[in-house]
């Protein structure tokens, strides 16, 4: 029987340690972009109080995305509309 006499074991565990990883390294350089997004139910009181206000501090907390709930069944399509047009302007 033929033995590897180069190849340790401490060689050979380090080596399929690190295996997983590379698959991984190498695909987070071409990963896409995930946005980072808030259920806006969590906000509910001030989003009650004052929206415009509440979607600019959201934008500038740093998220790319937003989820209404349940409020916006109330809403008129011109309002729709201004709502719409603030979140494109926040870039949300």
């Amino acid at each position: 029987m033929k033995t590897h006499d180069n190849l340790s074991r401490r060689s050979f565990l380090t080596f399929f340690a690190a295996a997983p990883l590379v698959p991984t390294a190498l695909s987070s350089a071409t990963a896409k972009h995930i946005p980072i997004g808030l259920e806006l139910y969590s906000v509910r009181n001030e989003l009650a109080r004052d929206l415009p206000k509440t979607l600019k501090t959201v934008a500038q907390c740093g998220y790319e995305v937003v989820e209404f709930y349940a409020p916006y069944f109330r809403w008129t399509p011109p309002y729709a509309k201004e709502v719409r047009a603030q979140l494109d302007d926040l870039g949300l």
